[in-house]
């Protein structure tokens, strides 16, 4: 699952949980897979800001 089809079922799983229309149990599934899906969106960004400073760095090396 990529970057916006993650941040896609987060909006999702929070609509669902703002209206309070599931038991708990199915509650505690959404925020189960909600941190889990926040934590793939993290390593995301992370990984993708890691190649902005890869090329950035060596597009700053290539003006020199």
């Amino acid at each position: 699952m990529n970057y916006e089809e993650a941040m896609q079922r987060l909006e999702q799983i929070a609509d669902q949980m703002e209206r309070g229309e599931t038991g708990i149990d199915k509650m505690a599934a959404l925020l189960q897979e909600a941190q889990k899906l926040l934590k793939q969106c993290r390593r995301q960004l992370t990984d993708a800001e890691a190649q902005c400073n890869t090329l950035l760095g060596e597009n700053a090396n290539e003006g020199e």
